[in-house]
């Protein structure tokens, strides 16, 4: 299974935001397995950079610069060591993931893929070292940060990379063409139909993030998209793959 086996399953794939960050905590292992249970074929995820107490840099799952908004801590995320993070709890007195925690459970799952969003500068190197240690996961790589997947291409020329766009801009095509991209995922509220007409000339797929209301998700698709990533898979049966 590859993530390019799971582009061509649905004709509209819907998504996992964060897991499915409206029925359960973002970005825990809560939210990644009632997205997989509700039959979200791709879950999407933020990792950052951090350090064991003995230097080792590690990816953790997490979305924020601070801890505050999520968690029952305070401070910059970058500040915490792996062993502090883990007294960390979220609502519902969860802990904070690790990405090998994710793995671990799309290890159960074979026919679920994983969008992993570089939040965080450094790190490409990290990730393409995680892919090269698990081959089995069907991954595709984003970031806002262009120069982290230009950087991760350099490192890992196989594995897809969707370059985010949080705004139009004139260029996505030319910076998902130099990118050797698989896709293209952009804010729906930058979407239109004149803007769709320029995106599809690139001949990717696009997907549009955060969609909870299907009358918006059905309108995205007879635009052209692809795809939505939500925080309410409960509302998408029509399009889930159970």
């Amino acid at each position: 299974m590859t993530i390019n086996d799971l582009f061509h399953r649905s004709d509209f794939l819907i998504i996992g935001h964060r897991g499915a960050a409206g029925l359960a905590p973002e970005n825990t292992m809560d939210s990644f397995r009632l997205a997989i249970e509700l039959g979200c074929p791709l879950l999407e995820l933020d990792v950052q950079r951090i350090y064991s107490e003995d230097g080792t840099p590690r990816l953790v799952v997490f979305h924020d610069d601070t801890v505050d908004r999520t968690t029952n801590a305070k401070g910059l995320i970058a500040g915490f060591s792996v062993e502090a993070l883990n007294k960390v709890r979220c609502t519902n007195d969860l802990p904070i993931p690790m990405l090998e925690d994710v793995i671990g459970l799309l290890a159960e799952h074979p026919n679920v893929g994983l969008n992993i969003e570089l939040k965080s500068k450094e790190t490409a190197g990290l990730i393409a070292q995680t892919i090269q240690a698990n081959p089995h996961i069907p991954v595709l790589i984003s970031s806002f940060h262009h120069d982290e997947l230009a950087q991760f291409r350099q490192l890992d020329n196989a594995t897809p990379v969707a370059p985010l766009f949080a705004r139009w801009r004139e260029d996505i095509n030319d910076i998902a063409t130099n990118l050797d991209a698989s896709a293209i995922n952009i804010a729906a509220t930058s979407v239109s139909a004149m803007r769709m007409q320029i995106l599809l000339e690139s001949k990717l797929p696009v997907f549009a993030y955060t969609v909870n209301a299907p009358s918006k998700a059905e309108k995205l698709r007879q635009l052209g998209l692809r795809g939505i990533f939500t925080d309410r898979p409960d509302k998408f049966d029509l399009y889930l793959l159970n």
